[in-house]
């Protein structure tokens, strides 16, 4: 219910407001300097809605809080306000319709409902902002001072007769005097309590609430410096009201609920530090501008009796009032941080500092002496220290203002997660203690460290890989280089291999023809003839083998038990074959193929009594041949193969070759 009557009064005074444009319209242009400068086209317009809107929503969260009620209450009723006037000036200055007497009630209730209450009503907000409640007791007397002026200004205009009212000539008799003057002046000093009031919280609040008063102080601020430029300006001119003089207090009356229903609501509010401070600076600057310039023109004015061309006037007093800020901008902007970040402006200062230089010194440890002075000025101690642990590289630690004699009095770590990276720590002045904004400072700093000493260490790990990454490109270029090694001793292998076994037998055929032919036929002649028969079939079956490549044809088709029996037998070795039954069996081909090069290749360089057994122990494959030449054999070779099909190969002395491949055995 309550808030279903806050929106239904923002949409009246959406409504409200349209109307009041578009009568204004009629006897005006909107844009004309009476519109903009007298009736606040479209200022007021804005800042009526928004009030309505923004204590709508304030509602629409908390139901029966103040400031979101009072808030719908001063955009309703000056909605009505600025329509009545608009009525009022149309019927009485530009001939609108309806009778003088209704022109007259429509400027009554315009006054009723207008400035003066809306200037009550934003005393008692002021009063109780941001929590809806009262800074304490004391403090009604403010409300009720408002409360009073408003009341007496009510009395003065009931006094007055509305069908003949007039808003440029009020016929006040004694009581109406009176009146005027205690209303006026008394809501005026409520006005000015309630600021008061909220520098007062201001000082006394912490965390979110400051920031919350802080904007709210940032819009009575806004506003009571608009309302001072105001006077300054009608002051010169004559108290004529023009756009250049009203429009700084119109561009805060929309500020003004949107800053409310922010800090009421809570939304951002750790996001206002920096734009309050850069606004204070903007605003120093500028009415240090301001004043220097007219003050400057005015005199050089006076001096030359306007004899010196405006536009020469105008340069000059720019390039000074330029160079004058120049030696005032330290201050102005230590003011600023001060009105910013209140009692904590040196120390985030130093902070500030310390940030700056994070970013343009990229080696952690040429920061290190920044992090002690930055600690140590921060909390104002005697002395500090920064330690840091940079992978791969010692302690070091240095101190601030000069080496420390012993360790501090305080220290806070300086880590990543779970992983320290090193400490901070303070030794106080004689008399003084660390306190716990102190405390939290050196914590905040001490984060911003770890975050750039863990950047570091990254960059340390990412060199690391980039080494290792190197070292496994160099294995890898060595690996290639090996293999083509290998494939060139398999290739010069091949070549004494049909060297050996295939032209041995064929190279004595045709002298063993020729000595056939001599003999003629006969019994020796058949005898030769089945030799010459015999040897040349060896030789074919040798080339046979040889064109299968290094493993034979009956590996695959055998296993590896029946293959090494006949290379053994092939090759008229007494070499001992010894297979366990459990090994008896076939494998993976990788697996037969990786064992029958190691034997073959250890058989090649060993004794003529070598010995190769096979058996299954756990879950491994176990070879072992026995009678091995060390330096005989292709040890990298062997090593390569045993290692592409997960095994381990190993020498030992003095003279086995073991080796032991992963199997999967079936139950």
């Amino acid at each position: 219910m309550h808030r279903r009557l806050a929106w239904v009064l923002a949409a009246l005074t959406v409504v409200l407001a349209a109307a009041d444009l578009g009568v204004t319209s009629v006897y005006r242009p909107l844009l004309s300097e009476e519109a903009v400068a007298v009736h606040g086209v479209p200022f007021v317009s804005i800042a009526v809605i928004g009030c309505a809107a923004m204590g709508a929503l304030i509602v629409a969260r908390w139901a029966r809080h103040p400031i979101g009620w009072l808030l719908c209450l001063i955009g309703f009723t000056s909605a009505i306000s600025l329509l009545a006037e608009a009525y009022s000036v149309w019927v009485v200055t530009a001939d609108g319709p309806g009778p003088r007497s209704l022109g007259g009630i429509a400027g009554w209730i315009a006054s009723l409902l207008g400035g003066q209450l809306s200037l009550a009503a934003l005393a008692i907000v002021f009063l109780v902002a941001p929590d809806g409640h009262l800074l304490s007791r004391r403090w009604r007397a403010a409300a009720v001072v408002s409360a009073v002026g408003y009341g007496a200004y009510a009395g003065m205009l009931l006094t007055l007769s509305p069908s003949e009212y007039n808003v440029d000539d009020h016929n006040l008799g004694p009581v109406g005097s009176l009146l005027s003057v205690v209303g006026l002046p008394f809501i005026a000093g409520g006005l000015v309590v309630a600021m008061v009031s909220t520098v007062v919280r201001l000082r006394r609040s912490q965390g979110e609430q400051r920031q919350q008063v802080r904007l709210i102080a940032v819009s009575a601020a806004f506003i009571a410096l608009s309302f001072v430029y105001l006077i300054v300006v009608q002051t010169i001119n004559g108290g004529h009201q023009t756009w250049l003089a009203t429009l700084p207090l119109y561009v805060s009356y929309p500020c003004l609920p949107l800053l409310l229903a922010i800090a009421v609501l809570r939304y951002r509010l750790f996001e206002l530090d920096l734009i309050i401070n850069r606004a204070v600076v903007l605003a120093l600057g500028t009415i240090f501008a301001g004043i220097g310039y007219a003050g400057l023109v005015l005199a050089v004015a006076g001096l030359v009796n306007l004899g010196t061309s405006g536009f020469w006037v105008s340069l000059l007093a720019t390039a000074l009032v330029a160079l004058a800020f120049q030696p005032l901008r330290r201050w102005v902007v230590r003011l600023a941080n001060r009105l910013a970040y209140g009692v904590r402006a040196l120390p985030y200062e130093a902070l500030s500092d310390f940030s700056r230089r994070l970013a343009e010194t990229p080696s952690p440890v040429s920061l290190l002496s920044g992090v002690a002075e930055a600690a140590g000025r921060a909390v104002s101690a005697q002395s500090s220290t920064a330690g840091l642990q940079v992978p791969g590289a010692e302690w070091i630690s240095k101190s601030w203002p000069r080496e420390s004699d012993g360790p501090p009095e305080w220290e806070v770590p300086v880590g990543h997660g779970d992983e320290t990276l090193g400490s901070i720590g303070v030794t106080m002045p004689k008399g003084r203690r660390l306190r716990p904004v102190d405390e939290q400072l050196l914590r905040d700093l001490a984060d911003q460290t770890a975050l750039a000493f863990r950047n570091a260490a990254m960059e340390s790990e990412l060199a690391a890989h980039v080494v290792a990454l190197d070292a496994t490109t160099g294995a890898l270029a060595e690996s290639r280089r090996r293999l083509v090694a290998a494939d060139d001793a398999t290739r010069q292998r091949l070549e004494s291999a049909i060297a050996r076994d295939v032209l041995s037998h064929l190279a004595p055929i045709p002298e063993r023809l020729n000595t056939l032919h001599v003999a003629g036929s006969g019994v020796a002649a058949a005898a030769e003839l089945e030799q010459l028969v015999a040897s040349t079939n060896t030789a074919l079956e040798s080339l046979r083998e040889l064109t299968h490549g290094v493993f034979p044809t009956q590996l695959a088709r055998s296993g590896l038990s029946r293959a090494l029996r006949s290379h053994l037998a092939r090759n008229g070795t007494v070499a001992a074959l010894q297979v366990d039954p459990a090994a008896d069996r076939r494998f993976p081909a990788g697996v037969e193929a990786a064992v029958y090069f190691c034997c073959v290749e250890a058989l090649r360089a060993g004794s003529s009594a070598a010995r190769i057994e096979l058996a299954i122990v756990g879950e491994d494959l176990v070879v072992r041949v026995r009678g091995v030449a060390r330096g005989g054999i292709d040890v990298q070779s062997i090593v390569d193969r045993i290692e592409a099909v997960g095994g381990t190969p190993h020498l030992d002395d003095p003279l086995q070759l073991s080796v032991n491949i992963p199997v999967k055995i079936p139950v």
